[in-house]
């Protein structure tokens, strides 16, 4: 190996110490000072370090052909570069010094965009040499694990940020937490993710059908606007795709459109997703949620997943530029439902497929509101 492993297994062996959602929103009703940034920098200087570097045993773990593959050495070499420039920094005692670790762990955070869309490659180029349960146990891990790593870290970079633009002016409407938005509108949201995904359809398939919003659309939860963005994007896109392929494999004159449904519960918001793409064949049901699970398997052989395929008839390098800015990665890599599932089930949602085959699909997403469940949830 290229580092030292005994520093890396001294910080894997110790305990994560989670932190409560109650924890990150405990500084909304007071103006920050520096005892709050100082405090909340002690923690993610102390437990990121020790997370990263459970990361990075993690892959000690895997089939050595595994391991070896160059998309999976390069996450592993990524999670250590990380682990390696943050455990380096001394005990923070100052805000000087805190923020050159708010720039650092910035900088770090950036460069784990691209760890999941890279994993994808890697294990779909790997799988016959790994279970698919091991493979299964090993990503939700990874995934889990990274989504801690960014809320704890974009928090704290956001709080950061957040005291010193108050001290350069007075703040303004009081509806952000570090990362959190207080005061969020999924209808808002779902209106931006839909008019992209609807401009980037249109772009690559030179049509797209309409969408329309209804419902409690005034509802609003506490929330992180890049997860619900990340959820609804992947949501919309199977939704577009599926609804342009079926209207062609059918000679539909128009397309019908895209309906969004939103509606209120008791602490959460609940959107529903409905379309008339043709739905999903029985026999692919047991599989949408498993990784590395794509129709684009065979987007060099005949298209074998029906009329619910939404991306038959799009190459590979097609389908990747697709996903390019919105809301996240995969496409045609089998992650997109899955990962969709792990962000919402996080903060204790849920999200369901109901598939009329022939016909479309109805998508139930249910968005926990964070403020609503903090003291139940930890990260």
């Amino acid at each position: 190996t290229h580092y030292d492993e005994t520093v890396v297994y001294k910080y894997a062996s110790q305990q994560i110490k989670p932190v409560s959602l109650g924890q990150l929103l405990k500084y909304r009703r007071q103006p920050l000072s520096a005892a709050n940034i100082l405090d909340s920098v002690s923690y993610s200087q102390a437990e990121l370090p020790v997370r990263l570097a459970k990361r990075v045993i993690s892959f000690h773990r895997l089939p050595f052909i595994v391991g070896t593959n160059p998309h999976i050495a390069r996450v592993y070499s990524q999670y250590y570069e990380a682990f390696d420039r943050l455990h380096a920094f001394a005990p923070i005692a100052d805000l000087h010094a805190e923020w050159e670790f708010t720039r650092a762990l910035e900088r770090q955070t950036q460069l784990l965009v691209d760890v999941i869309p890279t994993i994808a490659q890697g294990f779909l180029e790997c799988r016959p040499y790994m279970p698919s349960r091991d493979r299964t146990a090993f990503i939700n891990e990874l995934i889990r694990s990274r989504i801690g790593l960014r809320v704890i870290g974009e928090q704290h970079v956001a709080l950061s940020f957040q005291l010193r633009d108050e001290q350069k002016a007075a703040p303004t409407e009081d509806v952000w937490v570090g990362a959190i938005h207080t005061r969020l509108l999924p209808a808002r949201m779902l209106e931006q993710c839909a008019h992209m995904v609807q401009n980037m359809c249109e772009m690559h398939y030179s049509t797209a059908p309409a969408y329309r919003i209804d419902g409690d659309i005034e509802e609003t939860i506490s929330y992180i606007p890049s997860h619900l963005e990340y959820i609804a994007c992947e949501l919309l896109k199977n939704a577009f795709r599926a609804t342009v392929e079926f209207s062609s494999q059918t000679a539909r004159d128009a397309h019908p459109p895209i309906q969004i449904t939103i509606t209120k519960g008791d602490g959460y918001v609940g959107v529903r997703i409905r379309d008339q793409g043709g739905g999903i064949p029985k026999s692919s049901m047991p599989n949408i949620f498993e990784y590395s699970w794509s129709s684009m398997q065979d987007a060099d052989a005949a298209d074998d997943h029906g009329a619910g395929s939404s991306m038959a008839g799009m190459s590979m390098q097609t389908n990747l530029a697709l996903q390019q800015g919105i809301g996240g990665p995969i496409a045609g890599l089998g992650f997109g439902l899955p990962m969709a599932r792990l962000y919402a089930e996080y903060f204790g949602g849920s999200l369901d497929i109901v598939s009329m085959e022939d016909y479309g699909c109805d998508v139930f997403l249910k968005l926990r509101s964070i403020e609503g469940s903090v003291e139940d949830t930890q990260i």
